[in-house]
């Protein structure tokens, strides 16, 4: 089937177009928001080719693989129209008004429990990063790329006696001599376009998720970068991405108190300026130190328990990956990562993540061997490319969770890579995808050494799995 025909089945599948809210997707998945779940055919839906799993979270999730969530998107908004997509809705303010009732309420009822405040936050945080994570993805591979180039010029630079010359450095030297100067600048120049300013984009896909104006939310971003912080007793940073969501949020409510207030003759002129000029203030009196604190206690903290934990820490977090990517929750983890690259040049608990990778592959591979099942044979064939070049959703929702056994053993397998992370000192110095593609990402040239630990993880998840499923007569 081709995209236009997968799309046509899935809204057929969910209940028809009149069941629809809203569509978006993330690298992986479609995400989708329904006026009534009931109506939706899940095992049919399971059975349509593509569809890779289903996960049904706060928005109802179907898996279908990197590079197709995006082309199905575009063919499920060409037969629903530019209405439900998602992003227009934010932007446009067009959902239906029993729907926002509705869906107020859900919101209403969730924050009544402590569980759902922090399912909420986390879903926040979620929305924030995610439109990001293909601009992270693309410039923290280029910069992995030119990491590898720039580290083989340095060590023959120095290893040969190699001098500077001119305004070259002398690894610019030796990449000149391979005919790589330029390539490597390039490379050099696109690796940090994202990373120097994530502040900005934080600040407009927060300002969206706060529902107020994006180019305010990417000037609060700014502010904090700028390098006249130090006359005021700050530098350019602190606080980190966490302080940036909630500068935004201040702006969000100061534009609302604003608009009520203000005249409507001087609002379009005295509500940005405003609310922006207080926000600035209580930002640099009040969000920059306290953040600031909060963030280098947090890295702090978190160094502390890898350092001391050794590698049974390092099995612990690898074999949790795999719940929380499953739940969403490794969102929660991009803006630490990103704060231990900004703050150390390089973060383990990336390295760790991906170690869930590994072990979903080992597991996918020995549930492929075990079962007869031509549909499970056909995902397996779909996802474990997938995942063993990038992402792991494919093989995480359309094999190994459907399993049972697998989930658990899954888990076990990354945790075994973790220890090795841990004990073989892989970090990564940039975020991006999994699997082969991670490669590039890996700090300090320790490729073999992530390799080794990916081997062990795979071969565990393996092993366990296809030991667990021959004893509990997996078909």
């Amino acid at each position: 089937m081709n995209n236009a025909e997968v799309a046509g089945k899935i809204i057929e599948l969910c209940g028809g177009k009149d069941n629809f809210v809203s569509v978006e997707n993330c690298m992986t998945r479609l995400r989708i928001k329904f006026k009534n779940k009931t109506l939706i055919q899940i095992e049919e839906l399971k059975q349509v080719p593509g569809v890779l799993g289903i996960n049904d979270a706060d928005t109802f999730q179907i898996v279908v693989g990197p590079g197709k969530s995006t082309k199905i998107h575009e063919a499920i908004i060409g037969i629903l129209g530019e209405e439900y997509n998602a992003g227009t809705q934010e932007e446009n303010g067009t959902k239906q008004s029993d729907m926002d009732a509705t869906i107020q309420q859900n919101k209403a009822q969730a924050r009544s429990h402590t569980n759902g405040r922090m399912k909420s936050f986390l879903t926040t945080l979620s929305n924030i990063f995610v439109p990001v994570i293909p601009a992270i993805i693309a410039s923290g591979f280029l910069q992995g790329i030119n990491n590898i180039m720039t580290t083989n010029a340095t060590n023959v630079a120095v290893s040969d006696g190699i001098k500077a010359s001119g305004q070259l450095t002398n690894t610019q030297v030796v990449l000149q001599s391979w005919h790589l100067l330029q390539v490597s600048t390039v490379f050099g120049i696109i690796g940090t376009a994202v990373f120097s300013f994530l502040a900005i984009y934080v600040g407009v896909t927060s300002a969206v998720q706060f529902k107020t104006d994006k180019l305010l939310g990417g000037a609060v971003g700014a502010i904090t970068l700028s390098t006249a912080l130090p006359v005021l007793g700050l530098k350019a940073g602190e606080g980190g991405l966490f302080g940036v969501i909630l500068g935004v949020w201040i702006l969000a409510e100061f534009m609302k108190l604003f608009h009520k207030i203000v005249p409507d003759i001087l609002d379009v002129v005295l509500t940005p300026t405003l609310s922006l000029l207080l926000t600035a203030v209580v930002y640099f009196l009040t969000v920059m130190p306290i953040m600031g604190v909060l963030s280098d206690g947090l890295i702090k903290g978190i160094l502390f328990l890898i350092n001391e934990s050794g590698v049974v820490g390092g099995f612990v977090l690898s074999a949790l990956a795999p719940a929380l990517i499953s739940t969403g929750l490794h969102q929660g983890l991009t803006p630490i990562n990103l704060q231990l690259i900004a703050q150390q040049g390089s973060t383990q608990i990336n390295a760790f993540q991906i170690m869930s990778n590994a072990g979903l592959i080992g597991a996918g591979l020995a549930l492929w061997i075990m079962s007869r099942k031509q549909q499970v044979r056909d995902v397996a064939k779909a996802a474990l490319p997938a995942t063993f070049l990038a992402v792991g959703e494919p093989t995480l929702f359309g094999l190994v969770i459907p399993s049972g056994f697998g989930f658990i053993t899954a888990s076990i397998g990354a945790g075994f890579g973790g220890m090795m992370v841990s004990l073989l000192g892989v970090k990564c110095s940039a975020l991006g995808a999994a699997g082969m593609s991670a490669i590039p990402l890996i700090a300090n040239g320790k490729y073999l050494q992530y390799l080794i630990a990916y081997a062990v993880a795979c071969v565990a998840g393996f092993a366990l799995t296809y030991t667990v499923g021959k004893i509990r007569r997996y078909e």
